[in-house]
């Protein structure tokens, strides 16, 4: 099975937030993000998985993958139900209402950070996640 149509409107959304960020995020990165493998990641953003050369299988992310999905690249429930993704954007909904985890972004801006040694992010992250375990 050869196929050669474009990916859905949802694939060309979160393809394009994820590059319109600045500086842009890398496939790999923005799976990480979202806790899938930066091949899962790829499939759905490019909206096939190619089995070999001549074999090309369309593919459509899940609600959760594509609601996780959306969360890392900033896409709104909006762009999601004009995409045609009802139940996506409702995961989607439930995801933004839970509200961000602040510990979590606090570890993602350490890691990132270019003010640490290496040591010293490892031991900052770590009494972050004590205080998180200590407090509940």
């Amino acid at each position: 099975m050869t196929t050669s149509s474009a990916p859905p409107p949802e694939a060309r959304l979160i393809s394009r937030l994820r590059q319109e960020r600045v500086p842009p995020l890398s496939m790999r990165e923005a799976a990480r993000r979202a806790g899938m493998s930066p091949a899962l990641w790829t499939q759905n953003e490019q909206g096939y998985r190619k089995v070999t050369q001549a074999v090309i299988i369309p593919i459509r992310a899940t609600d959760d993958k594509l609601a996780a999905m959306a969360l890392v690249v900033g896409a709104t429930p909006e762009q999601l139900r004009e995409a045609r993704r009802d139940a996506a954007a409702v995961m989607l909904d439930k995801l933004l209402a839970a509200g961000a985890d602040e510990n979590g972004q606090l570890i993602e801006a350490v890691s990132q950070s270019r003010d640490f040694s290496e040591r010293q992010k490892r031991a900052l992250i770590e009494m972050i996640r004590r205080a998180r375990d200590s407090t509940g």
